[in-house]
């Protein structure tokens, strides 16, 4: 099962709505899961995040790669790299930024999952310019 990762820009929400919307995902900074709750998590956070300006990047299996431990196969390089510019480090799109996103979403996908196309992130990013940015695995 494969996921989308996607680019999002901090807009309409804050910080502790990110941390409340990846509390639960093991390997987030945001990680902070009660086991002993028993109340279900508030679907607000994701509802938040879902409204923000976002961009589809690419289809990526994380969990594949890792149980599998094959990264090549089972996520694409641009994704990979967009991934790792971003994270959840909430960096400010500027130029340089925006250049290696651009340059990411150039290299080859070797994987049978698709990639978006540069020309759509393009206008993406230059829509937001300024913007902090994150990203997400839906």
């Amino acid at each position: 099962m494969a996921a989308d990762l996607h680019i999002h820009v901090l807009e309409g929400i804050t910080e502790e709505d990110l941390a409340a919307f990846f509390s639960n995902t093991l390997g987030s900074k945001y990680f902070n899961y009660d086991f002993q709750s028993i109340e279900r998590p508030s679907d607000k956070p994701y509802d938040k995040v879902a409204k923000t300006p976002s961009v589809w990047i690419g289809e990526v299996s994380w969990l594949k790669a890792a149980l599998l431990d094959d990264p090549d196969k089972y996520v694409p390089d641009p994704v990979r790299e967009v991934s790792s510019l971003i994270g959840e480090e909430l960096p400010v799109l500027d130029e340089e930024l925006k250049e290696k996103l651009l340059k990411a979403l150039d290299l080859e996908n070797t994987t049978s999952y698709s990639v978006s196309q540069v020309d759509i992130i393009k206008d993406f990013l230059t829509r937001h310019m300024g913007k902090k940015l994150f990203t997400v695995s839906w």
